[in-house]
């Protein structure tokens, strides 16, 4: 027993492969997990939509002219009409298309500005207007296709 307490020349050696090896495997797996944990980009949808005013009936017309369906649960519509903003809400949406739970190809949105009073809308839109109109994709929060639209001359 004494000569196995004395023989031990090479322990330091093999406890510093050990650790090293421990702390090189704890290395590897924070990075493979960091790289394996990350989602990727939000997919925000795509669409093209056709897009126009009529002044006389202070009316937007927005068409799903192509692209993705969009879940009216997810879609949110600002209006901003020289700097004044106004909001239509994913509820408006799908009552607008008829109670559908998606805007789907050939589908069309009117919105009535001068009509929803209850939503806090009272625009009448004039010649000149400068109309900005946002599509948002809540789940992602971002704005997923601008649209400007000009009422003639100024």
């Amino acid at each position: 027993m004494k000569k196995l307490i004395k023989d031990s020349s090479a322990v330091s050696d093999v406890l510093g492969e050990i650790l090293m090896t421990t702390v090189a495997v704890i290395l590897i797996g924070s990075i493979a997990v960091s790289i394996f944990s990350y989602g990727g980009p939000d997919d925000s949808p795509h669409t093209q939509v056709n897009e126009w005013i009529d002044v006389e009936t202070d009316t937007i017309y927005l068409e799903n002219s192509g692209g993705e369906f969009i879940d009216t649960g997810d879609l949110e519509i600002v209006v901003n009409v020289n700097g004044i903003r106004y909001t239509y809400s994913s509820s408006n949406i799908s009552e607008n298309l008829g109670n559908k739970n998606s805007w789907e190809l050939g589908d069309r949105i009117e919105i009535n500005t001068s009509s929803n009073i209850s939503s806090g809308w009272n625009l009448n839109i004039q010649e000149g207007d400068e109309v900005d109109i946002y599509l948002i994709d809540k789940p992602s929060k971002k704005v997923f296709q601008k649209l400007r639209l000009s009422t003639g001359e100024n």
